[in-house]
């Protein structure tokens, strides 16, 4: 029995660095991929640097997200897709975007003020694009993916997703 629970537990503990290893490298690419579509120059490996500690912090995250609402909406059609797809828009979205806007940020050096001003500015256009997107995402991901594979499936998505984030977080305001 006691070798049962340690072997759940280093499964458990496996799926936690692969999904937060998957999540960092995914930050990382999407802002390489950006930066090969929006210059000509060499790589910014400091940038990529920061996208990837920022992708380090929220693979965790995104896998007790997942966890958690499993948990709380155990099924997996009907009403209970949609109460997950909107708890992720109206409470994971939004957190994920003020950590990412306020991470990178301060990873840059910038000020606090600054980074609550870049989050004010960039925050809206961001999480419009996130309602084109996502709720079709995680409702093929809550029907479809086993929950083993969730933040696996994201991750795909994701790769995009970071793409156009590192986009918008790095474009010249104007």
């Amino acid at each position: 029995m006691l070798s049962k629970v340690a072997s759940l537990a280093r499964s458990r503990f496996r799926l936690l660095l692969v999904n937060t290893t998957t999540c960092c490298a995914i930050s990382a690419l999407g802002d390489l991929c950006q930066q090969r579509i929006s210059q000509s120059g060499p790589n910014d490996w400091a940038r990529t640097g920061r996208m990837a500690a920022l992708g380090l912090c929220m693979g965790p995250v995104t896998h007790y997200w997942y966890l958690i609402l499993d948990g709380v909406f155990p099924a997996t059609w009907g009403m209970t897709v949609v109460k997950k797809v909107l708890a992720d828009q109206l409470i994971m979205a939004p957190t994920s975007y003020a950590i990412f806007y306020v991470g990178m940020s301060l990873l840059e050096g910038n000020r606090v003020y600054d980074a609550m001003k870049e989050l004010q500015l960039k925050f809206w256009p961001t999480y419009k694009m996130d309602w084109v997107v996502w709720p079709v995402a995680q409702t093929v991901n809550f029907v479809f993916v086993p929950p083993i594979l969730r933040v696996a499936y994201v991750n795909m998505v994701a790769l995009l997703w970071a793409t156009y984030l590192s986009h918008v977080k790095h474009k010249a305001p104007e």
